[in-house]
């Protein structure tokens, strides 16, 4: 008689279950983060699933029961946000029952009988086991998919970028050209709305700090409105020179995907042709993961890192951990936006001081700064102290424009006195507030100190897509044709579903 095999099922499910939560909002918002941020979530989670497992078996003596009570503990914290946010302000029989003080004491309850339940009364333990591998193998197989779809996705724009880059975009340099190229700086003001919009809506008059521009030998572009209403859009078009539909037929109306968007953004034409031409890539951490020009010839980094990154706040929101961080708030101990706002204090700080001590280096270099001011987060007064608004703050949005135009003045005086070879400065607004309407949104601030040979090419009307066809144009020998300069709304669930928007400013109108 032969002996039948006993097959025990591995225990699976606690581990699955402590990587889904997290692998599900990274795949939701994969096209606007990096799969890097989740590592540190991921690393916990893991690690505090297997010290649970541990504990669990050291108090009940079977492994089997100690990994159901560790996966019901798991559910029970990864879902809590979830729930409260779904509830939250929800109003029943009189109660308003989306609140912490009544849901979370239904969820101690609920969490207390389901672990006394698994510790206590349940018996088929394998069975269970078994149940619990096929629910959590069931439920992870989607996001892993959605992400390694992204992954193949990415890889493909990669490869097809670097075939538009070596075919389709060589400068022709004239051979009359000897002398040396200057140094180009791109500054990006995230959100810098145009004069008009800032003295009717903020009560802010800008006209000191363009006439001191204007005193520096830069051109304000008053007519200016962005091409895009959101920084992934407008920066892959500049940084591109090029309308998106131009540069890849998927962004069309109907795709809703950003995938290539960052791809467009870190590895841009402006960069790759420029150091074709011998030029040094500068580029500063950003915050802003599309931005980080990490494969810059140098990058320039503050060193630190913040407490929490926006994907873990995110994801902390989804989960028991939001109980303790609104508490924190609650009790008026220094909340958590508090951290986050010192780091990007400190990260916009940074590279203000940098950009006046630029490294030395051989031959021209193409500096980009994107600076996240005067978009929100609103973390700096008008002289500078540190100070916390909403984000449809008027009077912190105003309040910033203050802020950077005063640092903003000494910095290109400096740029200006160290080169003896006047360099190009494009100061630029990605798009305008974005506490404004669509129509007022396009309106941006667009400043160019370009040399003499650059400036009959520059008008009123002027937007960012066209500014490295000028450059290259003129400075460097290319045969860009001029673009029609279109400013194309769109909202973020529906990025290339444009609006065509006119000009706000009457004068402008063609």
């Amino acid at each position: 008689m032969i002996a039948k095999i006993s097959r025990k099922p591995p225990i699976l499910h606690p581990f699955l279950f402590a990587l889904y939560p997290i692998l599900a909002i990274l795949a939701l918002n994969i096209e606007e983060t990096n799969a890097t941020t989740a590592v540190r979530p991921i690393g916990i989670s893991l690690f505090s699933s297997i010290l649970c497992l541990i504990l669990f078996r050291m108090i009940t003596k079977n492994w089997y029961r100690a990994g159901i009570i560790t996966s019901i503990l798991l559910v029970w914290f990864f879902s809590y946000g979830h729930v409260y946010n779904y509830i939250e302000g929800l109003p029943l029989f009189g109660f308003t029952i989306g609140r912490h003080r009544y849901l979370a004491l239904l969820w101690l309850c609920l969490g207390g009988i389901s672990i006394w339940w698994a510790a206590r009364q349940l018996q088929a333990l394998t069975t269970t086991t078994k149940f619990f591998n096929v629910i959590a193998i069931t439920v992870i197989i989607w996001p892993t998919a959605q992400l390694t779809l992204h992954g193949i996705n990415t890889f493909r724009t990669e490869q097809e970028a670097e075939h538009n880059l070596e075919h389709d975009f060589q400068i022709e340099r004239t051979t009359s050209r000897t002398q040396p190229n200057p140094d180009i700086y791109y500054i990006i003001l995230d959100g810098y709305a145009r004069d008009d919009i800032l003295a009717k809506h903020y009560g802010l008059d800008n006209t000191p700090f363009l006439e001191e521009l204007e005193e520096m030998g830069f051109y304000i572009a008053r007519c200016s409105q962005s091409n895009y209403a959101q920084t992934q859009l407008s920066l892959a078009s500049s940084l591109n020179f090029d309308y998106l539909e131009k540069i890849d037929d998927r962004y069309t109306v109907g795709n809703k995907s950003r995938i290539g968007l960052n791809q467009l953004i870190r590895e841009n034409k402006t960069s790759e042709l420029l150091s074709s031409l011998g030029y040094t890539v500068i580029a500063f951490d950003s915050g802003y993961e599309p931005t980080r020009l990490k494969d810059a010839d140098i990058y320039l980094s503050p060193g630190f890192v913040a407490d929490i990154n926006d994907f873990e706040n995110l994801l902390t929101r989804t989960t028991l951990g939001r109980i303790i961080t609104e508490g924190i708030a609650f009790i008026n101990l220094p909340p958590d936006w508090e951290k986050r706002d010192q780091a990007h204090r400190e990260r916009i700080l940074f590279t203000l001081e940098q950009l006046n001590n630029l490294p030395e280096v051989d031959g021209p270099k193409f500096v980009f700064v994107h600076l996240i001011i005067p978009h929100w987060p609103h973390v700096f007064g008008p002289e500078g102290q540190a100070v916390h608004e909403s984000p449809d703050s008027v009077t912190g949005y105003r309040n910033q424009v203050q802020f950077i135009n005063s640092q903003i003045i000494p910095i290109i005086d400096n740029i200006l006195t160290d080169h003896e070879l006047s360099p190009v400065i494009i100061i630029q607004g990605d798009h305008g507030s974005i506490i404004e309407s669509p129509k007022q949104r396009m309106s941006i601030l667009n400043a160019y100190k370009f040399p003499e040979s650059l400036k009959d090419d520059l008008y009123p009307s002027v937007s960012p897509v066209n500014t490295f066809r000028m450059v290259f144009n003129r400075l460097l020998g290319s045969q860009y044709e001029m673009l029609e300069d279109k400013a194309l709304y769109s909202t973020y669930d529906n990025p290339y579903d444009y609006q065509l928007i006119l000009n706000v400013r009457a004068d402008c109108q063609p």
